[in-house]
């Protein structure tokens, strides 16, 4: 940053020479705030036609219910007043506006300036205060007749119910939204919102606006809410809008029915499609308005629908389901949330960074310690000797020179005798044997202090790579909670459809896939089991066919039932499967092998098989691969990275005993899906992929874990093809053949013509030829046959 600024100073103070150009400057140009624009004009236009309407041709309170809606959001208010204000002229009782828009305005610039968007009940409060007020001024103005004052109160209750169920759509429109997600609520609130926008365009005496936008924009809003929500949705907002026009005097209780009786008939079949649930809309309006309501048709109406629902129809699916629904699993709400996540762990990820810093304590130099043990030395020696003064202040030089000789003598043949000193020591020194006796006391105490001292430097290493291990653990999962994980919600509500057409109740359903195309899982919770074994008659049936992959249930014979829900685990089947089969042999008959070996399959379609020998034989090398075994599956269950894990059980095995002790490890991961497999290797032989009539040979050079506080992990990757065989070997089988050559040429000349199929078999048959050949060391052979399975 330093360096920057430093350079831009320097060119900024720079002459530009005679005859070149002048650096362009930067303009900035002007955009136009097209956003803003648009969102000031649909905040003038609604409340606008709001305060057109009247209900039941005496009462006025839907503009004042909408500007209600609108305090405390700035300037924002002042656009809704102008066109409320503009919008009530011809509307009533003018008189009676300008002192309710008055009343508003001066309760804004007194209290409601205090407001904020979150105060729901304060502006509706404040709102039929307003109303209230202007209501009585014109009671007053009329002679103060009662039937004034009761419908100014009955208007002010009107409008704080109004302003109560316009709030939540207010806020979708007045607020900058990254991810544009509503709820029911607020889409409800809306839909009311633009209901009430057209009723009061059918208040206009315009024949375009009553005949041709009308019918259009009702069809079109009635068709993408029974679309969008179903059933209720459809039906409420078809309901809605005809209690509107009913109450606004632009129809009657038979339009109202009608209406909402297409809404709920076109909700009824959205889930055949958009063109079923446009023509069941049509359709119904046609039959019911010719039959009952023909000044309807008269009027142009049917043309106008029409046109709505082929536009409907033929527009993307996108533009009416996108990023509008608020579902439990929704994609923003898990971006927000992974987000969230990710901050935390980065945080406990750099918790213990600084935690392991605190470990890293650099070791002091020997300087000041030698010196110690000369004064240590003269002290306990020279203190009171006749010849202290001489030896320690006259020839101090000497004397320290000839004592740190004795101390470095001391460290290099482990002790120190009276033939190593000086003569002209034994010849002037009087406590000549006392002195070599304290250097060589001295000296030892001095040597153990060091080797304690660097077992703890060794261990505060080892612990500061756990907890920098740790670190980076926490800020790996930080950077990878959604690297291959995607929510299919379109799959998820097919299969939520599918099921309740059969019959199953589904409470909750989750549709991810882990990798790219491939590895999808389905996550069910079904109400009502009762143990019956539906998942597999009839709920995997419909999985496989809304998935449109083979897939198989987790754990099927055991059912995970929980306060009266059983949840339900179908996974993607691989395309590929491995078939693993281990053959061992101790050293010594009655003694333990000291080898281990295991296999993990996990839900991600990753298989990993592992072998480790142990330090020598027995027990205590059964003891060391058993530990190194265990650590590994434990890390692979909880999702380690492969690398991460061999690092730990490193450390794990540095820190286990104060004595050397060690293990191997040869570890193989297939990914099922792809039939990618990963070999890493610490110290471990070669291991062998027998395909055809030829042998692979993968082998690493490296040391075991438990030597060095660092390792370097190694990694070969191959694709295995159907009908490999797959062999992981401990050194007892190779020093039984000779050598990895050997045990390589071994395979390709007796193994291969076999043709073993059966991968227990061909670890049997390694095993017993290298008992054979005479193997004298623990023996283990793991054979896994890959193979691709039959879709």
């Amino acid at each position: 940053m330093e360096k920057t600024e430093i350079l831009l100073e320097h060119v900024q103070n720079k002459q530009i020479p005679f005859g070149q150009h002048m650096p362009k400057q930067h303009i900035q140009r002007y955009s136009i705030p097209w956003k803003q624009m648009i969102q000031l004009g649909i905040c003038w236009t609604v409340p606008f036609f709001w305060s057109k309407l009247a209900v039941l041709q005496i009462l006025h309170p839907l503009g004042m219910g909408v500007l209600s809606a609108f305090f405390g959001s700035g300037h924002l208010f002042w656009v809704v007043w102008t066109a409320v204000f503009v919008g009530s002229f011809g509307n009533g009782v003018f008189l009676k506006h300008i002192a309710v828009y008055l009343a508003a305005m001066l309760l804004y610039m007194t209290l409601g300036r205090f407001l904020t968007k979150e105060d729901v009940w304060k502006k509706a409060i404040l709102g039929s205060f307003a109303m209230a007020l202007g209501g009585s001024f014109y009671a007053i103005s009329q002679g103060g007749l009662h039937f004034y004052f009761v419908v100014a109160f009955v208007e002010s209750m009107l409008v704080m119910g109004i302003a109560l169920l316009l709030q939540k759509g207010v806020l979708v429109l007045t607020e900058h939204r990254k991810v544009m997600v509503v709820s029911k609520e607020e889409l409800l609130s809306m839909i009311l919102l633009l209901g009430g926008t057209l009723a009061g365009m059918a208040q206009l005496q315009n024949t375009i606006l009553q005949q041709m936008l009308f019918p259009f924009l009702v069809t079109l809003l009635v068709l993408v809410a029974a679309y969008r929500e179903g059933i209720g949705g459809g039906t409420a907002v078809g309901v809605m809008l005809g209690f509107l026009l009913y109450v606004t005097g632009r129809a009657d209780f038979g339009f109202v029915a009608i209406l909402g009786f297409a809404s709920w008939f076109a909700g009824c079949l959205k889930d055949i499609g958009r063109w079923a649930a446009a023509v069941a809309f049509l359709m119904t309006m046609t039959i019911f308005l010719f039959y009952t309501k023909q000044d309807y048709l008269h009027e142009g109406w049917l043309p106008c629908m029409a046109s709505a629902g082929i536009l409907f129809c033929m527009l993307p699916k996108k533009i009416w389901l996108g990023g509008m629904r608020e579902i439990a699993d929704s994609k923003d709400r898990f971006v927000r949330m992974r987000e969230d996540t990710e901050e935390k762990l980065k945080g406990f990820g750099m918790a213990f960074h600084g935690l392991a810093k605190t470990f890293a304590v650099e070791q002091k130099t020997e300087t000041k310690e030698i010196s110690e043990l000369v004064e240590r030395v003269a002290q306990k020696v020279c203190q009171n000797c006749g010849l202290c003064h001489s030896c320690w202040q006259e020839e101090v030089y000497r004397t320290y020179s000839m004592t740190m000789t004795a101390f470095s003598l001391c460290d290099t043949k482990g002790c120190l005798t009276m033939e190593q000193m000086p003569k002209w020591f034994l010849e002037v020194c009087p406590r000549k044997k006392e002195y070599v006796d304290m250097i060589c006391a001295i000296y030892e105490q001095h040597r153990h202090h060091l080797i304690w001292a660097s077992k703890l430097q060794e261990c505060r290493e080892l612990v500061q790579q756990q907890l920098d291990a740790v670190g980076g653990i926490l800020e790996n999962m930080a950077g990878k909670l959604d690297t291959d994980c995607l929510y299919l919600e379109p799959v998820q509500e097919a299969l939520l459809f599918a099921c309740r057409k059969a019959g199953i109740r589904i409470q909750e359903a989750i549709v991810t896939e882990e990798k790219a195309n491939r590895g999808k899982k389905v996550v069910l919770r079904v109400k009502g089991c009762q143990g019956r074994g539906i998942c597999k008659t009839q709920v995997l049936p419909i999985v496989k066919k809304i998935v449109g992959r083979q897939m198989v249930q987790q754990q099927p014979d055991v059912c995970h039932m929980t306060g009266g829900v059983c949840t339900m685990t179908f996974l993607e089947e691989p395309m590929y499967a491995l078939t693993v089969a281990t053959a061992c042999a101790a050293a010594e008959r009655g003694k333990p092998c000291g080898d281990a070996a295991t296999y993990l399959e996990n839900d991600k379609g990753i298989a990993m098989m592992a072998i480790s020998d142990g330090m020598g034989m027995g027990e205590r090398a059964f003891a060391e691969s058993k530990a190194a075994m265990e650590l590994l599956e434990q890390f692979a269950e909880a999702g380690f990275p492969k690398e991460t894990a061999v690092k730990l059980i490193n450390s794990a095995l540095l820190l286990r005993r104060a004595e050397e002790n060690y293990a191997t490890l040869d570890i193989c991961s297939v990914d099922l899906y792809d039939g990618y497999a990963e070999f890493i290797k610490l110290g471990a032989v070669a291991s062998f992929i027998c395909r055809g009539k030829r042998v692979i040979s993968m082998h690493t050079h490296s040391l075991p874990a438990g030597i060095l506080q660092q390792v370097q992990v190694q990694k070969n990757d191959i694709r295995l093809k159907d009908g490999d065989m797959v062999l992981l070997l401990t050194d007892g089988i190779t020093d039984a053949f000779g050598g990895e050559q050997k045990t390589a040429m071994w395979l390709e000349e007796i193994f291969l013509p076999k043709t073993f199929a059966n991968p227990q078999n061909a670890a049997d048959f390694i095993l017993q030829a290298a008992q054979k050949a005479g193997g004298t060391d623990d023996m283990t052979v793991q054979a896994a046959r890959f193979w691709q399975k039959v879709m």
